[in-house]
């Protein structure tokens, strides 16, 4: 299926859009694809240390659309704190949230902890996205209450299917380094892996909302830079290599987590290959007790650190 931002994204008057992670690779290009159809504000969180190359960025997508108003908002997903306050910070200044992108990530990195406590892939990739959207949500559902079209697009990876731990998922090691699972890649892995889960129980509880994750593909990021160890020296010797020989632009990688968020034909709570190929063959991606399991601990760890949980469940 193929997609072209400039003519398949509509025309977004009053549309109220956050992406995380927005100051680079996906994240920013997929601001930079919506900047010229008009929306009326786009938040782009990015970590402290983050801002003046997302300052960069908003410099040069205003080149090209002058009139894009794109707000900075301070967001440290490794720390719940810095969770609050981003999620405070948005509602203190936003009556609606029309789409909400998940995109920020890391992978591969060397074995450390979060500020509270969780292996720092699942804690940055999962457990600090996981916060963000509960805090959100009661203003996701009230925007839909409005009749807006209301989406949630998680960013996921064929690393999902390809390195998943073998029970699919390893809960009990996330509060530390995950020594068990084989390597810092299927730690990474097991994030995305969540991704996938995390969006089709949204859809499950919130189904008025469109809660969709998607694999952008393999694209030229720099999201393996961090890698360490034997990790390191494959992604530096074989893998990076071959990323940019049979790897995409980030603009062309933008664009599944775009069509996911713009098209009518998404099915909510499915992953998506791209561009816009439902993948539900895959192991692990349909298992409801692992959804089920995914949802309980993921709540019962935010509901430790004295998080509000989420708005009552909406009928199917």
């Amino acid at each position: 299926m193929s997609f072209n931002a400039l003519t398949d994204i509509p025309n977004l008057p009053g549309k109220v859009i956050l992406v995380t992670g927005g100051n680079t690779g996906l994240g920013a290009a997929t601001i930079k694809a919506i900047a010229p159809h008009n929306p009326s504000t786009i938040y782009l969180c990015a970590r402290p240390v983050s801002i003046p190359s997302a300052e960069t960025l908003i410099s040069s997508i205003k080149q090209t659309s002058p009139d894009v108003n794109i707000k900075i908002l301070p967001l440290d997903l490794s720390s719940f704190a810095s969770v609050r306050e981003c999620a405070a910070a948005f509602l203190q200044q936003e009556q609606r949230l029309d789409l909400l992108f998940l995109n920020a990530g890391i992978s591969t990195t060397a074995p450390a902890l979060t500020q509270d406590g969780y292996e720092s892939q699942f804690g940055i990739n999962h457990m600090g996205h996981a916060l963000l959207t509960q805090l959100l949500m009661p203003r996701l559902l009230a925007t839909k209450q409005q009749g807006h079209d209301v989406r949630i697009a998680v960013t996921s990876s064929m690393a999902a299917h390809m390195d998943p731990p073998p029970t699919g998922l390893a809960l009990n090691e996330m509060k530390g380094n995950a020594d068990p699972l084989a390597s810092p890649y299927q730690r990474y892995a097991h994030t995305k892996l969540a991704a996938i889960l995390f969006a089709r129980k949204l859809a499950q509880l919130y189904p008025s909302i469109q809660s969709v994750s998607f694999n952008p593909g393999q694209v030229k990021t720099d999201l393996f830079k961090k890698a360490t160890g034997i990790n390191k020296w494959f992604m530096l010797f074989v893998g990076t290599p071959f990323l940019w020989w049979t790897g995409v632009s980030v603009d062309k990688g933008a664009e599944n987590g775009l069509w996911v968020a713009f098209t009518k034909d998404a099915k909510n709570g499915a992953y998506y290959e791209p561009v816009g190929v439902l993948t539900e063959d895959k192991k692990f991606f349909q298992d409801q007790a692992l959804t089920d399991e995914l949802w309980r601990w993921t709540n019962e760890e935010l509901a430790s650190h004295g998080t509000p949980g989420w708005p009552a469940v909406e009928d199917a």
